[in-house]
């Protein structure tokens, strides 16, 4: 909340007050003294707002979990709606998501474009801050469902959200100036759980380390993404979470996504070549991959190949990509796509140097998104 506002906020309550004077409903002890109201108003109401608002508290280190919950492909999905319908979207899904935070006990930092932020363990510890921000992270992805059952009776688009926490040690308080400020948190803990959410496909709800180490016995976690960052000397373990017991029930995250890795959009330029019973063509068909991802790639090529059908790519060496090597992959699906035809491949070299070296690539993208 901006400062400036308050007097704003106060000479609209003043303005109440002299209404209910002026029908009788309330008596003042000093009547024709506006100023003497203002005062008597802005000492009263001001330690009010500064508790309710969190707006001028103190910057102190703080224990606790940082939510991330995100829309995914929204900037897309905005582009195909009116404006209404967009808007009506964003309030429907931040009013859900609000409410469910409410009532697990967290607080709703910020909300960034899509995006809501919240707050387990602030601005008071509870001692179970990370278990009540696991069960709302399960909650909120249940709620999709539902959500999403309405808007298709509707007739509005399905809303898919990616999820993401992380539990440690942060500043919190107010940031700011006397012209604006504003109760926020700080520090590492809020910058891996932001990019932890770049990796959340739909439906997911992705946690770090700390926050399973956190309540380890009362949580289900599935698969492990281990990814690898410049500047960054150890590896980072990111946890599916798939369950939390919490205290009176268990709480399913309910599955989404078929897909087995994020992906991203990309723009290389690649040759493939068809393998047969006696090995590797050598006529190379160029081609532009669009989508990419640690098990698979769509690619616009000049000619259909045939449905699984095995073919070694190679990315091209002016890109920075030489050092990936050679992948081995077989065509899923080609269908004619304008002038060319587009081509889902699900890549066969698994555990190989070259699937590594592409796998960071992936992650290095998605950690500077």
């Amino acid at each position: 909340m901006q400062h400036r506002n308050r007097t704003e906020l106060f000479a609209g309550i003043e303005q109440v007050v002299r209404d209910l004077e002026a029908e009788g409903l309330l008596r003042l002890a000093q009547p024709g003294r506006p100023e003497a109201i203002r005062r008597v108003l802005e000492g009263r109401l001001n330690p009010v707002l500064d508790a309710f608002l969190l707006e001028s508290q103190p910057q102190v280190e703080a224990y606790a979990t940082v939510l991330i919950a995100d829309i995914r492909g929204f900037t897309a999905l905005m582009s195909s709606l009116p404006m209404a319908t967009m808007i009506e979207l964003l309030n429907r899904w931040f009013a859900a998501m609000t409410a469910i935070i409410d009532r697990f006990g967290g607080v709703v930092d910020k909300f960034v474009g899509d995006a809501v932020m919240a707050l387990f363990g602030l601005p008071d510890a509870r001692g179970d801050d990370s278990l009540r921000a696991l069960a709302c992270a399960a909650e909120m992805q249940r709620a999709m469902l539902a959500l999403n059952q309405d808007a298709r009776e509707r007739g509005l688009p399905e809303l898919f959200a990616g999820i993401a926490l992380n539990t440690g040690n942060l500043v919190a308080g107010s940031f700011g100036s006397t012209a604006h400020s504003e109760y926020t948190v700080i520090g590492d803990v809020v910058n891996l759980a932001s990019r932890i959410e770049s990796f959340a496909l739909r439906g997911q709800v992705l946690i770090s380390e700390s926050t399973r180490a956190a309540a380890a016995d009362l949580i289900e976690v599935g698969a492990v993404n281990v990814v690898r960052f410049k500047g960054i000397s150890h590896p980072v373990q990111l946890y599916e979470l798939l369950s939390v017991h919490a205290p009176q029930c268990r709480l399913v995250v309910p599955p989404i996504e078929v897909r087995r890795s994020p992906r991203i959009g990309v723009s290389l330029e690649a040759t493939f070549r068809q393998v047969d019973a006696q090995g590797i063509r050598p006529m190379p068909i160029p081609g532009l991959i669009n989508d990419i991802g640690y098990f698979g790639l769509r690619a616009d090529l000049p000619l259909g190949l045939p449905d699984a059908s095995d073919v070694v790519i190679s990315l091209a060496s002016h890109q920075g990509l030489s050092d990936v090597g050679d992948l081995y992959a077989r065509v899923v699906q080609t269908v004619p796509w304008a002038d060319h035809f587009r081509t889902s491949l699900e890549l066969s070299s698994a555990d190989t140097a070259s699937q590594q070296r592409l796998k960071d690539l992936i992650d290095e993208s998605l950690w500077r998104h």
